[in-house]
């Protein structure tokens, strides 16, 4: 009686268990897909036409690069502010690399059987001057965190499969690099880079050709000029 009374309580706690990781995963997905203001664009209002280079990937998993490049594309184009075209006709190139993938049990249950995962990805994000041939430092760099959570229990039934969970965690870090470039704020330069900028300064005019975020180093033919402040005297 009493091995079948401990056999019950043990399985009672199993789904308890289980039932609360399942509704904190559920809350957090109500949470994410809950109403929210837009945030205000921060991006320059005279970029207009953004080339997505294929990414880059310097993390374990094989061949991320080729769906993020997608989904990002897609994120662009869904929006519709910007126009996505090709690398001579753009305003800004974007080029991005994964800098790290992670996948882990974040619950266990019962003799410690995975049922919840959490996947993590983190990715470096730079925007560049098409017309920028010195390549000292990019307009703007953002690094963008990504993660979810899944049931990767395989004796449930809303069991979510990996590959299912790998494409579910690369359209939300679409979607956070989108946010990122539009309304997000850029890292800042390291030492190394101020250092390589001031250097360069020396070298060169850099009113004409320090890549900046506000104003267009090379107006287009035919464009309305973009005001300059004026230089103190």
């Amino acid at each position: 009686m009493n091995r079948l009374t401990c056999s019950l309580v043990a399985r009672s706690r199993a789904r308890f268990t289980f039932c609360l990781v399942a509704g904190l995963c559920a809350l957090v997905t109500l949470t994410a897909c809950a109403a929210t203001l837009a945030p205000s664009r921060t991006l320059p209002s005279h970029i207009q036409r953004i080339y997505v280079r294929e990414f880059k990937n310097s993390s374990r998993m094989y061949g991320l690069q080729a769906d993020l490049t997608l989904f990002v594309n897609d994120e662009f184009m869904s929006d519709g502010r910007l126009d996505v075209v090709q690398s001579e006709r753009s305003d800004v190139r974007l080029e991005g690399r994964i800098k790290s993938y992670k996948d882990f049990n974040s619950a266990t249950g019962g003799e410690r059987f995975p049922l919840v995962t959490t996947a993590e990805m983190v990715c470096e994000v730079e925007l560049w001057d098409p017309y920028d041939t010195d390549r000292v430092v990019p307009m703007a760099r953002y690094t963008v965190p990504a993660s979810i959570s899944f049931v990767s229990d395989t004796r449930r039934s809303i069991e979510e499969l990996d590959v299912d969970a790998r494409e579910r965690l690369l359209k939300q870090m679409a979607t956070n690099i989108f946010q990122a470039v539009m309304n997000g704020g850029p890292d800042d330069l390291s030492k190394l880079e101020k250092k390589a900028v001031g250097k360069w300064q020396q070298r060169h005019n850099p009113t004409l050709r320090e890549p900046v975020m506000q104003v267009p180093r090379f107006p287009r033919p035919g464009a309305t000029p973009v005001p300059t402040p004026a230089s103190g005297k």
